[in-house]
């Protein structure tokens, strides 16, 4: 007879944040609900993340306007019976939305796992890792080390910021090149110790609320708190540009072989 696995040492939510305005992809449909395989990319995420174990809860953050087919997604994934799924609204900025999802996460969760709607194939084995690391570091996320030869590009004298091409041919030059050393690229999810994340983001909303944070790792090296890098997979995409779906359709087909 088969032993018992044994418990946990943490339980988790997770939030979704799908409140973006997809300026990117283009066209009326908002990237969490294109399809892949005849299936909204927010469904295939919701299935990914349901795998972790000791995942207790889902908020999933919406446009108010989105969550007839937000919820129509979500009941698609087949979430398990142990899951519960609940609905935040989402914000003006990302970090808005991750605070409303922050504030709806379960009060007993150990770890939340904060993850990109857009992005449905995240790994189960990274996945559960961070979670751990988490539990003791206080944050970990997800990224991949930088393989290919980094360039900057150049500024205009008098300006701190690269310049915008003028004109179709217009030339973007090099400035140099940065050494790829040490180097990665962030990923989602990113985990924390979920009353470690919300008191940071109620003291971010005090002190400086106009500060912008590119991530939700930001926030923990704005306050000087370490991070773990967790080595992730290049698979572990985030559907951006109309070209990045084909990409996501044939990992999906090589994935259901």
């Amino acid at each position: 007879m088969a032993r018992a696995a044994p418990p946990l040492p943490y339980t988790a939510a997770a939030i979704v944040v799908a409140a973006g305005v997809s300026s990117r992809i283009g066209g009326k449909v908002r990237k969490p609900y294109l399809k892949l395989q005849g299936k909204p990319i927010l469904t295939w995420t919701l299935r990914a993340l349901s795998e972790v174990r000791g995942l207790k809860q889902i908020v999933l953050v919406t446009r108010p306007e989105d969550r007839p087919r937000a919820l129509a997604a979500a009941a698609d994934a087949r979430l398990p019976k142990r899951i519960a799924l609940d609905i935040a609204d989402g914000g003006p900025r990302r970090q808005d939305s991750v605070f409303n999802g922050l504030r709806a996460a379960a009060a007993d969760a150990d770890v939340v796992l904060i993850h990109d709607a857009a992005r449905p194939f995240p790994p189960l084995q990274p996945m559960e890792r961070a979670c751990g690391e988490a539990l003791k570091t206080g944050a970990a996320i997800l990224a991949v080390r930088v393989k290919d030869t980094v360039k900057r590009q150049g500024v205009q004298a008098g300006s701190s910021t690269p310049p915008e091409p003028t004109g179709e041919n217009a030339a973007i030059l090099i400035e140099a090149t940065v050494p790829r050393v040490g180097l990665w690229l962030a990923q989602t999810p990113q985990v924390f110790r979920r009353e470690l994340i919300l008191q940071l983001f109620e003291r971010l909303a005090r002190e400086a609320p106009g500060r912008e944070m590119t991530d939700d790792a930001s926030i923990c090296e704005y306050y000087r708190l370490p991070v773990a890098l967790i080595e992730s997979s290049d698979t572990n995409l985030k559907v951006t540009r109309p070209d990045d779906l084909p990409v996501a359709e044939a990992h999906l087909k090589a994935q259901r072989a």
